[in-house]
């Protein structure tokens, strides 16, 4: 590549910022604005630049590896993929990358990152965070590595063999007496979100996917309710569901549920929402499960739980009277049934006593 080709400079200050340009054979092909001072905007053209040579390199010859850095894969990662995935998860990345993975790996070139320094990064990490969050991060580097290997930035992923925290199953509340569920049902049978309660304690759904659901996703003639979708409170939007699997989930025609969800389809026709509040719109999932929820908690006089809680409830008695962790897996929408072995204890814990009774016996 002749370097008379570009203009290796295109810096320069616009009133109280800066501004980087790429040039390639004269003409400005990439950008950016807004650099507080000149060597941020240095910093970014000389990135840009490098991926560019990258680009420009034969594939066979090894020189492209030994020239490239970790800033430089950041970069691409930064630009290509986060913009595909989901603005929360973003967000989270974000944070391992500015405060953990990028102080850590950002001066190595991508041919001297190999297992042993990914290992005493992870070291480090175990010093200041959870396993829980080291796994986040771990899992983010991985995937970073990984499309390096995809952009064929690096011959080989160094973290393919580096190993997740094991992490302890934590204990999780439900309501083990039969007694609490009906005494709480009992009460809330005159409470406008009665059926969003049902459907946390007859099928699991979760708190989003049950905020989001629309007139169009209940099948009253197959007696199915289609899960796609959850209701991003943050970002007021629909987002896909969290594993991103569509799932279907059954309830029996006989039962009251059925009937509860056939009256809300015909209630508000030109609504397709379900759960609205006074003025016709959704209802908040914070005020639903923080405020509703928990003031009929505290009416019924039952232990005090989340509303996700009622899912933990759900998944706890089917175990009981079913035993078959493989259905639940399927109806909960968990990507690993490992999630699900959480409750596998209960089938044996509680010898299979199925003879238990509650207005919604039916769904279980």
């Amino acid at each position: 590549m002749d370097s008379k080709r570009m203009q290796l400079m295109a810096i320069y200050k616009e009133r109280d910022t800066w501004r980087a340009e790429i040039y390639i054979d004269g003409k400005r092909t990439k950008s950016k604005s807004g650099f507080k001072n000149k060597r941020e905007a240095k910093k970014w053209h000389d990135i840009q630049l490098g991926l560019y040579l990258y680009s420009t390199f034969n594939k066979e010859n090894d020189t492209v590896y030994t020239n490239l850095t970790f800033q430089h894969l950041i970069l691409r990662f930064e630009e290509i993929h986060l913009p595909t995935i989901r603005a929360t998860t973003a967000m989270r990345y974000k944070i391992d990358l500015t405060y953990r993975i990028k102080p850590f790996f950002i001066n190595y070139k991508l041919e001297m990152i190999n297992q042993c320094l990914i290992e005493d990064f992870k070291i480090q990490i175990l010093n200041e965070l959870s396993p829980k969050s080291v796994n986040n991060c771990l899992g983010l580097l991985k995937t970073i590595l990984k499309k390096g290997v995809e952009w064929d930035m690096l011959k080989e992923n160094p973290a393919k063999n580096v190993r997740m925290q094991k992490i302890s199953d934590k204990k999780y509340t439900w309501w083990e007496d039969r007694n609490h569920i009906t005494q709480f049902l009992s009460l809330a049978k005159e409470d406008a979100y009665y059926l969003a309660y049902r459907l946390a304690l007859d099928l699991g759904m979760r708190l989003g996917e049950i905020v989001g659901l629309s007139k169009s996703d209940i099948n009253l003639d197959q007696c199915q309710i289609h899960i796609h979708r959850q209701w991003s409170e943050k970002e007021g939007c629909y987002a896909p569901t969290k594993h991103g699997k569509e799932r279907f989930i059954r309830f029996s025609k006989s039962s009251d549920l059925y009937e509860l969800l056939q009256k809300a389809v015909a209630e508000h026709p030109k609504n397709e929402i379900i759960f609205v509040n006074k003025n016709g719109n959704r209802v908040s999932a914070r005020k639903l499960s923080g405020y509703y929820f928990q003031n009929l908690i505290r009416k019924s006089a039952v232990p005090k739980i989340r509303f996700h809680d009622l899912r933990h409830t759900f998944a706890s008695w089917f175990m009981i009277k079913t035993a078959n962790i493989w259905d639940l897996k399927s109806i909960l929408g968990h990507s690993d049934i490992q999630t699900t072995q959480k409750y596998a204890h209960l089938s044996v814990h509680y010898n299979l006593t199925p003879n238990f009774n509650w207005d919604h016996d039916t769904e279980l």
